[in-house]
């Protein structure tokens, strides 16, 4: 391990140099973006720096920098390798006889929309933030538009103030005079900025192994641009992928979409971490309904559908499977309640209704493509609430029949008196009014469904 005397002593000397200049909104996302990742006294040392570049004086010692800063050299060479390793300062050495000499070139913070877009910082700074405080920053820096809807765009143009030239007025010699070299090679214009970039250095990635591993009939190679391979090491740090996870990744979004970019990449590789490392297939089936989402939160029900919604806001997805087949669920079925709970962000009492209502009415089997095409579109309406999600299970079920109906009503391809074979609870039945006759008819019916419930609801304690 390097110590700091062998990087850096008092002697040696430093220029600053800076291409642009911090407005407010740069020292706001500074201080409210960087500071958290880099701590306080690597802030103040770009500040610091900033301000010397500034005065434009002749090179300095570092001794001059202790002193300005109160700090030691061991504590300044630390600063200055956070702000090297977030992207906000490159640093040159050349050595000479007697010290060796630094030249420190200050880099633009990133705007506030490109930190939060970046996919690597914005993900440091909500672990060491947290949600809520993160959410707050975030919203500090959003600027409300004005709805632009009926109005007409009436800027004027250039030619509508200025008018052209005459050509006498064009002359070679002002063509000359524009574009005649005004500035010298130690000069540069002053510039709003280059933002930032933060370089990983050297990667233990093995992108060519993860390239190796992706089909080009799956995915053309043209589809991994720079940018995307610039992304896929960023991703592939922060979440310690091996080469053969990330093809997969890469497979999963093209084969999705048709297309790759970032943003999609990041999302995906996001929802497998959470689901390898943080929610494993157990854990998220084992969740419960959110108590703010309780319609019946800490009261008695008054009725069979009461005691079914209270029943479906108490237990898991995984108890619920449980009390089905009586034996622990299998693997599959917990990845389609994985599916409805993190790619359809249903929550956990919405996902026990739709598998109820699909094992009723499907032979108590989980067909997949009956369970993703509800769940999105119950995703789509917003579903959260049980009572909810029993309004469009009834109303599903009412289109079921219709169409059911629809079909048995043609005798050349059905025969009229034949029934489906589905089986439903109780609940989803619609509510309508009853003759004495059918109230007499339905009787059995509804000892039946009562006697269900009730071994339903014992098999769950």
């Amino acid at each position: 391990m390097t110590v700091h005397f062998q990087e850096v002593v008092p002697v040696d000397t430093y220029s600053v140099q800076c291409k642009g200049l911090l407005n407010e909104v740069d020292q706001n996302v500074l201080t409210l973006l960087y500071q958290p990742l880099i701590g306080a006294f690597a802030h103040s040392l770009y500040l610091t720096l900033w301000s010397e570049a500034k005065m434009k004086h002749s090179p300095k010692k570092h001794q001059h920098l202790m002193n300005v800063t109160q700090f030691s050299l061991k504590d300044i060479l630390t600063g200055r390798k956070k702000l090297e390793a977030i992207g906000l300062l490159k640093t040159l050495k050349k050595e000479g006889e007697d010290a060796r000499e630094y030249l420190y070139d200050l880099q633009m913070p990133l705007s506030p929309k490109a930190f939060f877009t970046d996919g690597f910082l914005s993900i440091y700074l909500f672990n060491r933030l947290g949600q809520t405080k993160f959410n707050e920053i975030r919203e500090s820096f959003l600027i409300p538009q004005v709805d632009s809807t009926g109005f007409t765009d009436v800027t004027a143009s250039f030619s509508d103030v200025f008018t052209s030239l005459h050509p006498s007025e064009m002359t070679s010699r002002s063509y000359a005079e524009i574009n005649e070299k005004v500035t010298s090679e130690n000069v540069s214009y002053l510039e709003k900025g280059v933002e930032s970039k933060v370089n990983l250095g050297e990667s233990d990635f093995d992108f060519e192994a993860m390239a190796n591993q992706i089909s080009t009939f799956v995915v053309p190679k043209e589809v991994i641009t720079p940018k995307l391979k610039e992304a896929i090491y960023k991703l592939a740090y922060i979440y310690q992928l091996e080469p053969m996870d990330m093809s997969r990744q890469i497979q999963n979004v093209y084969y999705s979409t048709g297309d790759i970019t970032v943003e999609d990449l990041q999302r995906e590789i996001q929802k497998w971490y959470r689901f390898e490392h943080e929610e494993g297939l157990p854990v998220l089936a084992l969740r419960t309904q959110p108590v703010h989402l309780k319609a019946l939160q800490g009261m008695t029900p008054k009725s069979k559908e009461e005691e079914l919604i209270k029943y479906f806001e108490e237990v898991s997805p995984f108890h619920l499977l449980e009390d089905y087949s009586g034996t622990t669920p299998s693997e599959v079925d917990l990845k389609l309640v994985a599916y409805c709970m993190l790619d359809q962000n249903l929550t956990p009492g919405v996902t026990n209704v739709l598998l109820d209502y699909v094992l009723s009415g499907n032979d108590m089997k989980l067909a997949k493509g009956l369970i993703e095409r509800i769940s999105s579109h119950w995703a789509r309406k917003k579903v959260q609430t049980v009572p909810e999600a029993m309004a469009l299970a009834r109303e599903e079920k009412r289109k079921a029949k219709e169409w059911q109906e629809k079909k048995t009503s043609k005798p050349k391809y059905y025969n009229r008196d034949q029934k489906p074979n589905v089986s439903v609870p109780d609940w989803l039945k619609p509510e309508k009014n009853q003759s004495a006759e059918d109230k007499s008819s339905n009787t059995a019916n509804e000892d039946e469904n009562r006697k269900w419930l009730e071994s339903l609801l014992n098999n769950s304690k």
